[in-house]
């Protein structure tokens, strides 16, 4: 017969998980909680900075003309040549990468909250999608105006619709996939070491000791 008996001075779990928090992980976590706070809450700024994103690549990159103007629902970008410029696309909520970043950013700041995972490791683990998605909008909203220059209605529509929808799926999958692989596992305290004692036999007979 065994019985298993915990180490005197094994750490309890709560109070391991609670030494494994960090004060700089903890802080990074309410400084991404007003990320992500202020991604839903000003992402018409953050649509606004996207289209200038895009209009300076469209400039730098391909020799573009621009003119980004402020609707009353969403900012405006034209796109042209010497001999004018297209009809504008409009940076719909739909079409920013706001809101793929902002539950990205919730559930960071919730690890580094009340996780115990190293804090570098969590950010990392925040800042390569994030950087993805970001990357990715950009380079599809750039192709939307470059298909539309060329291709008039019906490049803007494949490339909106069609690969522009498929490209930001993908982005998205390969971003979670990116955050699973790059989340440190939890640095929780070793397990409780088991000791397993062997109970001594009793006398044979069964008889008690005097």
């Amino acid at each position: 017969m065994t019985e298993s008996l915990s180490h005197p001075l094994a750490p309890r779990p709560h109070a391991a998980a609670r030494a494994g928090r960090s004060p700089v992980g903890m802080l990074c976590g309410a400084v991404l909680l007003g990320v992500c706070g202020s991604l839903v809450a000003g992402e018409r700024a953050y649509r606004s900075q996207e289209s200038r994103s895009t209009a300076w690549l469209v400039e730098h990159l391909l020799g573009m003309r621009t003119l980004l103007l402020e609707g009353p629902t969403a900012p405006v970008l034209y796109a042209g040549d010497h001999t004018g410029l297209d009809r504008g696309v409009a940076l719909t909520t739909g079409c920013s990468s706001a809101l793929l970043i902002a539950p990205l950013a919730l559930v960071t700041a919730l690890l580094l909250l009340f996780g115990n995972r190293r804090p570098g490791r969590v950010l990392l683990a925040f800042a390569v999608p994030a950087a993805l998605v970001v990357a990715t909008n950009l380079a599809r909203l750039t192709l939307v105006l470059v298909m539309q220059h060329r291709y008039g209605a019906e490049g803007f529509g494949w490339t909106h619709v069609l690969f522009g929808s498929v490209l930001m799926m993908a982005a998205a999958l390969v971003a979670a996939l990116l955050f699973l692989r790059l989340l440190p596992r939890s640095a929780t305290a070793t397990a409780t070491p088991i000791v397993t004692a062997a109970a001594e036999p009793g006398p044979a007979g069964g008889e008690g000791t005097p």
